[in-house]
């Protein structure tokens, strides 16, 4: 019975797991859909990347791709680039001593 109990939790906090794994990089992937598509607006050739952006995040950036993710799009005054201002929203705020900046999903 204990084995039984124990099997049980097991694949319970793996499963528990893997749900909080899969949001992150949901929340980072959206962010970087947005990302793609305000940038798309400049007419630059989209970036290719060698490998996943979101496969080696901070977890503690989730809440911060979720916001950044729904920034409006605008053009920038300074090089006429247009950005997501995920700055300018109050909500999206970097967790203390984490970097989950746009530059971080960049090669």
């Amino acid at each position: 019975m204990k084995k039984l109990l124990f099997l049980v939790a097991f694949v319970g906090s793996a499963a528990l797991g893997g749900a909080c794994n899969n949001s992150l990089k949901d929340a980072c992937e959206s962010f970087v859909d947005a990302r793609n598509a305000c940038e798309d607006l400049n007419g630059d050739p989209p970036p290719v990347y060698g490998f996943n952006l979101c496969d080696n995040i901070e977890p503690d950036c989730e809440e911060y791709y979720t916001c950044a993710a729904t920034a409006p799009c605008e053009e920038n005054k300074s090089d006429g680039k247009f950005r997501l201002q995920a700055g300018k929203v109050e909500d999206c705020v970097q967790p203390e001593n984490k970097e989950c900046t746009d530059a971080d999903l960049r090669p």
